[in-house]
């Protein structure tokens, strides 16, 4: 093994570690869910209320693929929604006959009460006298009774459903409030393959495969559509990294048969045979049941078949990508040199030093290299020259020190380099914040993938409309052209700017260069002092004097 193989041994192994140190901190902070009811909330599909406003989406398996090409693939879904909950139209309860009306307990207009009775009262005479009665001595109010109690029958058998319908659009209601709120925090999934476990460390009742929704809403019908949100049907991955049974590689195999299968929480048969081979992987007694959930699990996992959706905190997507370069760090050949100094090992391409490539001050001002899209200050330059050399650069400081201004600048840079950007943030508003400070000229080619993949849709329409009208306005050689009087053009205003700068600069100089008197050389401040020691003594010398 040479030098380089054993340092990038050394580095792959020091890198390892770093990232399972990662993981297991992020497993400590962000434990996974191991409960549904633990969730903020959830919904089963074999609980929807059957009624004309609410329809659930048909589904279908695809044929097999053998080639994994998924883009080729048919819809799992026959519908473009999950589910539409549309406001019910609720009617009231028939109105009782008026000789029952101080009859009846209280709650007989909601449809799932019982109608009650009181068995006495009081009434008055034929002369006017308050008498206790009976209800049952009145073979009117009995007759009366019967039929009104076959209208409200009719009525709660029909009102029912509407009105658990209805509670459901109140929930999602609500829900979509939370979600504007707190979009950063909360998602909307679509669960299957209920996992009933019963293990040492904590029981286990938990959908594994999951798909992310959207919650739209149309306030002219109005109607709640819940949608499959641009990503793919994922693992639970982190329900099995607090297993310390279940091994990682079956783990990672599951979830590679997941990426190029054909499974969705609401497909049939592929799904069904991809959760019954990864029950028996997960255990030797391992089970899997097509029909669910049952709430007795034992000492071996079942996995079961019961759709779900449910609301819960955001996953940041933090134990998938670190397992995901955990991974990648076993196989690859080579490992980004960042992360090789980062371990400590120095890679063997050759640094730059941080002053090569400019000459002066005044080439740091405004280097020809450096095509920033908004003004900048030389520290910005020196940022997009340190990526340049070395693929990275960390940015630290305060608020309204300009972080956002310089992130602006470099993607107006790299994009005028021809390289696309990923700008990658914790909280949708800096994102947000970021586009805006985007010059209005490169904006359109600004795509967010921000709380609504909807919204991202309608950016990527958007960029693709503006981009279309662009071109089809001037073909590819007037841009080039363009680009060529403009580059032009602008090392013109460098080169005179830079002229600009030297003579500034050298009249800055000149307040500190040493004056030469008689063949005496006086620095400023002494000449001064000479001056104005000199004040009523040498007044006659003529002026003014040459520098000689």
């Amino acid at each position: 093994m040479g030098a380089g193989d054993e340092s990038l041994h050394i580095g792959r192994k020091r890198a390892t570690q770093i990232f399972r140190y990662l993981e297991a901190l992020n497993q400590h902070r962000n434990p996974a869910r191991r409960q549904l009811d633990d969730q903020l909330w959830h919904l089963w599909f074999r609980d929807l209320p059957e009624h004309p406003s609410i329809r659930r989406a048909e589904f279908a398996d695809s044929p097999s693929d053998p080639d994994g090409a998924a883009e080729d693939a048919p819809r799992v879904l026959d519908d473009d929604f999950v589910l539409k909950v549309r406001r019910p139209k609720l009617a009231p309860c028939p109105s009782p006959p008026e000789l029952l009306a101080q009859w009846l307990e209280r709650g007989w207009e909601e449809p799932a009460a019982e109608v009650r009775i009181r068995e006495s009262g009081h009434e008055l005479d034929a002369q006017g006298q308050t008498v206790a009665a009976f209800f049952q001595d009145d073979p009117k109010r009995q007759q009366a009774i019967e039929r009104w109690r076959v209208q409200r029958e009719a009525w709660a058998r029909d009102e029912k459903p509407a009105r658990a319908a209805m509670e459901l659009f109140e929930k999602l209601y609500e829900i979509r409030g939370q979600i504007e709120r707190e979009g950063e925090k909360l998602e909307l999934v679509l669960g299957d393959g209920i996992l009933n476990w019963q293990r040492a460390e904590g029981s286990v009742f938990h959908p594994i495969l999951l798909q992310r929704l959207q919650l739209e809403f149309d306030p002219t019908l109005p109607e709640f559509s819940i949608v499959e949100a641009d990503s793919p049907v994922e693992l639970y991955s982190a329900l099995f990294q607090s297993m310390p049974d279940v091994a990682g590689r079956t783990v990672a195999k599951a979830r590679q048969e997941l990426e190029r299968g054909r499974c969705h929480p609401m497909a049939r048969e592929d799904t069904s045979a991809f959760l019954r081979s990864l029950s028996v992987q997960l255990s030797a007694q391992g089970e899997f049941q097509d029909e669910g959930p049952a709430r007795s699990g034992g000492s071996y996992p079942v996995i079961s078949r019961s759709p779900v959706i449910f609301l819960r905190q955001r996953n940041l997507g933090y134990a998938v990508a670190i397992q995901s370069v955990i991974e990648n760090l076993s196989t690859a050949p080579q490992i980004p040199s960042s992360l090789l100094r980062v371990v400590g090992i120095e890679s063997q391409i050759t640094t730059v030093a941080e002053d090569s490539g400019s000459t002066s001050w005044i080439d740091d001002c405004q280097p020809l290299d450096v095509l920033f899209s908004k003004p900048a200050n030389p520290e910005q330059v020196k940022i997009a020259q340190r990526l340049e050399r070395h693929g990275s650069a960390l940015v630290q400081g305060p608020p309204g020190t300009g972080k956002t201004h310089t992130i602006a600048n470099l993607i107006g840079h790299l994009l005028a380099q021809g390289k696309s950007v990923l700008v990658t943030s914790h909280t949708t508003k800096a994102l947000r914040v970021l586009r805006d400070k985007v010059v209005p000229r490169l904006r359109p080619l600004c795509v967010s993938l921000l709380d609504s993949d909807i919204d991202s849709r309608k950016q990527l329409e958007s960029s693709v409309d503006a981009m279309v009208s662009r071109l089809s306005l001037e073909d590819a050689q007037q841009l080039e052209q363009q680009a060529a009087d403009l580059q032009s053009k602008r090392n013109e205003l460098v080169s005179r700017h830079r002229e600009l700068a030297g003579a500034l600069l050298n009249a800055r100089a000149d307040e500190y260069r040493d004056i030469i008197l008689a063949g005496m050389a006086y620095t400023p401040s002494d000449a001064a002092r000479v001056v104005a020691a000199g004040r009523g003594v040498h007044d006659f010398i003529p002026g003014p004097v040459k520098r000689g």
